[in-house]
């Protein structure tokens, strides 16, 4: 019994040995490296490049005008210019025009008609509403105009894009007392998109007011559409 009880009071006192050593320290896990993305470069902001001139793709082609043959006379000037409005409107040149063309088909002789396109840009839309107001405000103002051979002007508007005008001369003053369409003389109109103004005119020439009219409506929406690269939108 004695020897019994030696080696189970040795193997109490291994056991409390080995439950009272010191414990080993857990090694620590590596803190995650946190990575900050780099600051995006910022992109430059596009700016518009300068308007040298109107490009000859946004004219009227020399086979808008049916009652002028494609192969008669045709000019064009790439300056600034008057707008291309009967005198006694007193149109002026375009106020801020950076970039103006001038197209006239046919010659005029033997009391031909001649038809007429201009287009003008300007720095932004906002000149160019200015500009539309204004030229429609003269137009308007030249109605009031009392001529010696009795020629009168009408206006009225023009449902082709936006500020749309037209101007009918009357030359003889015969819508006075019949109707318009029947008078003799021309007719204008001017259109606006984006930042750029038309203005189409059947000029001079004997006709009816409501055969230049119809031509006049007719090539402003075809030149309305040719200014589509200058609308916000696009084409």
């Amino acid at each position: 019994m004695r020897a019994t009880t030696s080696t189970l009071l040795t193997a109490v006192c291994v056991l409390a040995l080995v439950g009272c050593a010191p414990t080993e320290p857990t090694a620590q896990e590596p803190s995650p490296t946190t990575t900050t993305d780099a600051a995006p470069t910022p992109t430059p902001t596009p700016t518009q490049a300068p308007i040298s001139d109107v490009p000859v793709e946004v004219m009227l082609p020399a086979t808008a005008w049916e009652s002028i043959s494609p192969d008669d006379v045709r000019e064009e000037s790439t300056d600034v210019v008057d707008w291309r409005v009967p005198e006694a409107c007193d149109g002026g040149s375009p106020t801020g025009g950076l970039a103006m063309r001038t197209v006239t088909a046919g010659s005029g002789e033997l009391e031909t008609r001649v038809g007429v396109h201009q287009v003008v840009l300007l720095a932004d839309a906002d000149a160019a509403v200015a500009e539309a107001d204004r030229l429609g405000a003269a137009l308007t103002a030249c109605t009031q105009h009392v001529s010696d051979d009795s020629t009168t002007y009408v206006v009225e508007p023009l449902t082709v894009g936006a500020q749309g005008v037209g101007l009918a001369t009357d030359y003889y003053g015969g819508s006075v007392e019949g109707a318009l369409d029947d008078a003799m003389g021309t007719y204008l109109g001017i259109t606006r998109r984006g930042n750029a103004i038309a203005l189409v005119a059947v000029d001079g020439g004997e006709g009816t007011v409501g055969t230049a009219r119809e031509a006049v409506t007719a090539n402003a929406q075809a030149a309305w559409e040719l200014l589509c690269t200058y609308d916000s939108a696009g084409c």
